[in-house]
């Protein structure tokens, strides 16, 4: 029971993780709060469809949405350090301010969300003897109150659009990092040794040390202050 509810915990906590990723970009982008709130009523909606439908998607289907998440986390997080750095450069050279062209990448459904929210359905409704749509009603107010709650403290907090931007290139640059570190912690935890762990991951990390001093020039030649 303790194990059970110690899951579900981290599946909340998940959750609220992708909800303050839609947050960062509702609070920091010039959006009104009808809009914020029309946003976060999405999110509600799209979780009730999705607990009415996880009954009818059969196991494939499933373990196909986890095979292509790395492909939709990595184009996610290209978007995210791409636009955060035309963000961040438009504000601060031409005085600019695009978050409301830009802001989608942040708080948009985009597919890394709509899976993982579809999987923490799937983990609930298999973890809890609850109705599935009562599933997806929970989940979706968790996401309406959090992405409100905390997009009102980032409006108030009187942030730059450079400041979004930075943020954004913050976020892509951790998701390219979990990227390369967990897979190459789970294989680590399933070899034996260390030395065991697939050579690719090598060459993943040290291509992202070379995106890393690649994306800190490019954000010095086009004046993205952090």
């Amino acid at each position: 029971m303790e194990l059970s509810w110690l899951m579900i915990s981290g599946i909340f906590i998940g959750i609220l993780i992708f909800a303050f990723k839609v947050s960062l970009g509702c609070g920091l982008a010039s959006l009104s709060r009808r809009e914020t709130l029309f946003i976060a009523l999405s999110y509600l909606v799209l979780a009730c469809l999705m607990g009415e439908v996880i009954g009818f998607i059969p196991d494939g289907a499933i373990s196909g949405i986890l095979n292509t998440g790395m492909a939709l986390h990595a184009i996610v997080a290209l978007l995210l350090v791409t636009l955060g750095v035309v963000t961040a450069r438009e504000y601060n050279h031409k005085g600019h301010d695009i978050t409301r062209r830009t802001f989608w990448v942040l708080s948009f459904p985009c597919p890394a969300c709509l899976a993982a929210t579809f999987l923490s359905c799937s983990f609930l409704v298999g973890l809890i003897d609850v109705a599935p749509w009562k599933i997806g009603l929970a989940v979706g107010i968790v996401f309406f109150v959090a992405i409100s709650g905390i997009s009102e403290i980032f409006r108030r907090s009187h942030r730059t659009p450079s400041d979004m931007g930075c943020a954004m290139i913050f976020l892509g640059l951790f998701y390219i990092l979990s990227m390369l570190v967990i897979p190459a912690y789970l294989g680590a935890k399933v070899t034996s040794t260390p030395t065991e762990v697939p050579s690719v991951n090598a060459v993943f990390i040290y291509g992202f040390l070379l995106g890393i001093v690649f994306l800190g020039y490019l954000g010095k030649r086009m004046g993205v202050a952090f």
